[in-house]
């Protein structure tokens, strides 16, 4: 049975429409890390492609922690320069990775994992640095890596979370076996095979191995010694992301270091540079889920109780995630609509009405794509409040706002209302009570014609209900396509 369930598990990651693109993105960012000739003008264009991603790297380049190294950046062949070559693509990358995330039901506990991850690749990296003899960039991305088969996991059978948690606190097991004992798939292996098929280079897996190396850090081969220090780094990660106290977390990682014979010195060097990474990341990653727990660990500075995520409180609060009868009955009129002589627009009308009340939703939106112009107008909608919102309701694509970014994305992505002011959040979004939008792009033979836009509660975009909806905009490319024909 776990075997079969190793095979669904690798159709899920197969057949998911998001990751892909990110394989795209990894399969690039190794090639310009093997190629010595590669330039900054080679990863801008790696970074161009994705007006997200873009969005997210100035972003990160205008934090206030890099400010003082040359002001405004507003281009990112900009942002590589002050930044630097090497920081760029490992955030590329890193950031690629947590946009498959943000979106999914459990995301809150999806970026607590992925903020661990990422913090052991900057603790990683930055002792490479201090030790000497080992790549920085290599060590960031063998530490990040080692835990790419657990993200997987958590984030394609999230049904099990609080079964491998339950393995974890009530039999002592430490994740990898937990996982393998829940679900039957060794967490390396499953991201070995992802990684073969995608076909990433072997320097993307020579890390990827339930091998151990032993024994004190300086004395080992450059191999072995590399594989060390990526040990060190994930289980330090374990005990930050676990342990009970801000005294505990320092005692037990300072412990793990002198195994390593590592000096303390150099360990809390690292560690302190590994943390303002993280912090100088925290407006790019968190969203309306709620703050994740690895994240207010960081932000820890006396010995008082230290937040964790509950993946089996979640489970017991939301066992099945019921999907919108309305939106399963709009699915079966438009099937049945598309065999007969319809109407457009009375296709979208019932679309919309029944995205709307069906999920109690703000807004629910159909924007058309006015090329001469190159921005979406608003064509029809419903919502309370649309009448009143319609006229200022136009996207300009050439303004760089989330809605406009996800559209030329052509990829099915969620925005969440900001904490703080935003200048990518458009004027009319976020005006009523809900914290979360869904974008849905509309394309006709591979070419953007429109979107969908949800506005309302995050609680209702469930998964199931997020299948309906995009069955629902499948329909509405399939109904323009058909219309055009005739």
């Amino acid at each position: 049975m776990k075997d079969d369930f190793r095979k669904i598990l690798l159709k899920r990651i197969s057949r998911n429409p998001d990751f892909p693109a990110f394989a795209r993105t990894v399969q690039e960012a190794y090639r310009l890390t093997d190629d010595e000739l590669a330039s900054a003008n080679d990863l801008s264009a790696l970074i161009l492609r994705d007006p997200a991603l873009t969005h997210r790297i100035l972003r990160l380049a205008n934090a206030a922690h890099f400010r003082h190294l040359g002001g405004q950046i507003h281009t990112v062949t900009r942002a590589v320069t002050v930044l630097g070559f090497e920081e760029v693509r490992l955030a590329a990358l890193a950031l690629s990775l947590f946009e498959q995330i943000e979106s999914k039901p459990h995301s809150r506990i999806l970026q607590s994992r992925f903020l661990q991850a990422l913090y052991q690749a900057f603790l990683a990296q930055d002792l490479a640095r201090e030790l000497g003899g080992l790549s920085a960039e290599e060590m960031f991305l063998c530490a990040l890596f080692q835990d790419f088969g657990a993200l997987l996991v958590y984030l394609h059978a999230p049904e099990h979370l609080a079964e491998i948690e339950r393995a974890r606190l009530e039999d002592g097991l430490d994740e990898d076996t937990a996982i393998q004992k829940v679900v039957g798939v060794l967490p390396v292996a499953l991201a070995r095979d992802v990684c073969r098929q995608w076909g990433l280079p072997e320097s993307a897996r020579r890390f990827l191995t339930t091998a151990r190396a032993s024994g004190k850090i300086t004395r080992l081969t450059p191999e072995a010694r590399a594989l060390r220090l990526g040990q060190l780094a994930r289980a330090s990660a374990d005990v930050v992301a676990r342990a009970d106290s801000t005294d505990v977390i320092r005692r037990d990682t300072l412990d793990l270091a002198r195994r390593c014979e590592v000096e303390p010195a150099v360990f809390e060097s690292a560690s302190a540079v590994a943390r303002d990474h993280i912090l100088e990341y925290q407006e790019l990653l968190a969203s309306s889920v709620g703050r994740p727990a690895f994240l207010e660990r960081m932000e820890t500075e006396s010995d008082e109780r230290m937040p964790l995520d509950d993946p089996m409180g979640e489970a017991a609060e939301s066992p099945v995630e019921p999907r919108s009868e309305l939106l399963i009955e709009c699915i079966e009129q438009t099937t049945q609509a598309l065999t007969e002589d319809y109407e457009l627009g009375s296709v979208f009308a019932r679309m919309l009405a029944a995205m709307q009340e069906g999920l109690g939703l703000d807004l629910a939106v159909l924007y058309m794509l006015e090329r001469k112009s190159w921005q979406l107008a608003p064509r029809m909608g419903q919502g309370a409040r649309f009448a009143e919102f319609k006229p200022g309701m136009t996207i300009s694509l050439s303004q760089n706002s989330r809605v406009a970014q996800v559209f030329q994305s052509g990829e099915d992505r969620s925005v969440a209302r900001p904490r703080l002011p935003s200048d990518d959040i458009l004027d009319w979004q976020f005006q009523g009570q809900g914290d979360a939008a869904m974008v849905y792009p509309l394309h006709v033979n591979r070419a953007p014609f429109g979107l969908i836009y949800l506005e309302g509660h995050k609680s209702v975009f469930t998964e199931g209900n997020l299948n309906s909806l995009r069955t629902l905009r499948n329909q509405a490319a399939l109904a323009i396509k058909s219309r055009s024909r005739r």
